[in-house]
């Protein structure tokens, strides 16, 4: 071939000559990289650490939920013992202190004296209401004239905060017996106090959170909230049973009046009064010799958050405040004092604060296995996620005692969608955590605090 010809062919073929004629370069270049190897093995290498990434974040998770999982199934076997234990309980002996009920409330005029009434019309006798307006700028004072009842209190107060509010209710209104706190946008039922009560006839109680269920819950959202309380008041029950129980919850909260003046009263320096004082408690007595506990047989009734952007509100407040709460009483996280149980102090509350941490790793696991569906194909994982989820609350929903057949049966018709349903919850819980790690790291430290959601007034039913 001439040399004249090679130029042409060079163009036709993709091949070039080296100055001895030799081949260098042609249609195998087309195939290789920049540094010579063929372009589907420099690929594959690089895809190599990003599908060890994902593969070791899929290990991470497989090993997360399945501690996750077995945590979850031990906990719902002990509330079913702890269903056994509440039938005992039915049958205890007399014991009847007076029980008084705080209301604080703050620009609370359309659910104030709905509280009132549902307290009042308790089938406990020895009761009494005290309300404490807290510097209020609606018609909440007004509203209160309408209650005619001389078992009933109401006082006003300059604007403090919730926690003040209750600490001036129980120290110039409440004597000895029980204390019971009420939130004014929440309701008793009848039974509820006579229950609580029971409770406390074991003599170690000292303090009992009640078991909250949302009101006649409207839209998503507001059945999001009513499974969402579901299961974590179940879990509360198998956490009774453990003795490891740490958040006595501010709607129907009862504790012995003695112990709340021993601690001081509320603290007014966490966004989160109740998980502050339950924790308080724990520091101070232990729950060796004493006990805080979960009364699920005693009901309260509250309002589901009907928007997105005052759901993101008050779970802020909630995380925000645990954190609080967490970094104030550390020195219960593996606490070698002997009147602290190490399932608490080394297991339970380390557990906790873990899963606080972890939740910001939520869009990273999501990735991970959506990303491990794509690529294979096998939906076996995604469907044994969506199973637990169902699973779970399928025996939460049917171990619940508290309410009838037919009040469960819209929540047996979330089961298949418990999955999809909970991870908005999930989702809010990652923003609020993310928010409330940032306001930590910049040592902003809100007090204790009003933070108002939307209120719609509904009546109890029945």
């Amino acid at each position: 071939m001439s040399r004249r010809a090679i130029p042409s062919w060079e163009r036709r073929n993709g091949v070039g000559l080296d100055g001895a004629g030799g081949v260098l370069h042609g249609a195998d270049d087309r195939v290789r990289g920049h540094r010579g190897q063929p372009r589907g093995i420099q690929d594959q290498a690089a895809a190599r650490p990003q599908d060890a990434s994902v593969s070791l974040l899929g290990v991470l998770m497989v090993v997360l939920a399945i501690v996750g999982v077995t945590r979850v199934c031990v906990v719902l076997v002990a509330a079913d013992l702890y269903d056994l234990s509440l039938s005992r309980a039915e049958q205890t002996p007399e014991y009847r202190p007076r029980v008084w009920v705080v209301i604080p409330a703050y620009n609370e005029e359309l659910c104030v004296v709905r509280a009132v009434r549902s307290v009042l019309a308790s089938d406990y006798a020895d009761v009494r209401v005290v309300v404490v307006d807290d510097g209020s700028t609606d018609r909440t004072r007004e509203v209160l004239g309408e209650v005619d009842d001389p078992r009933f209190t109401a006082v006003s107060q300059p604007n403090a905060g919730k926690a003040a509010a209750i600490n001036a209710g129980v120290r110039d209104h409440v004597g000895d017996g029980l204390l019971m706190v009420l939130d004014a946008d929440s309701m008793l039922t009848k039974g509820a106090i006579t229950k609580m009560v029971a409770h406390f006839a074991d003599e170690r109680v000292l303090a009992a959170a009640a078991n909250v269920k949302i009101l006649a819950p409207r839209g998503v959202l507001g059945w999001v909230q009513r499974l969402e309380y579901a299961v974590v008041h179940r879990l509360k029950q198998g956490y009774t049973v453990f003795n490891c129980e740490y958040v006595i919850g501010g709607v129907g909260s009862a504790f012995r009046t003695e112990i709340v003046r021993r601690c001081g009263l509320f603290d007014c320096d966490t966004l989160t009064e109740d998980i502050d004082f339950s924790m308080k408690i724990l520091a101070r007595v232990g729950n060796l010799q004493w006990r805080i506990v979960f009364a699920a047989d005693v009901v309260a009734l509250t309002e589901a958050v009907p928007s997105l952007k005052g759901l993101l509100r008050q779970r802020f407040r909630w995380k925000f405040g645990r954190l609080q709460a967490f970094a104030k009483h550390r020195e219960l996280f593996f606490s070698r004092r002997p009147e602290h149980s190490r399932l608490l102090s080394w297991l339970h509350l380390p557990y906790t604060a873990a899963g606080e941490v972890l939740v910001l790793l939520e869009p990273l696991f999501l990735y991970v296995v959506v990303s491990a569906t794509a690529r294979t194909g096998w939906f076996v994982g995604v469907g044994l996620l969506c199973a637990v989820y169902s699973g779970v609350a399928l025996f939460t929903v049917l171990g619940d005692r508290t309410e009838p057949v037919r009040d469960k049966l819209p929540l047996l018709a979330l089961v298949p969608v418990a999955y999809p349903l909970l991870m908005v919850i999930v989702v809010v819980d990652f923003s609020a955590v993310l928010r409330s790690a940032a306001m930590f790291l910049r040592q902003h430290r809100p007090a204790s605090r009003w933070e108002h959601v939307e209120r719609t007034g509904l009546t109890v039913p029945g």
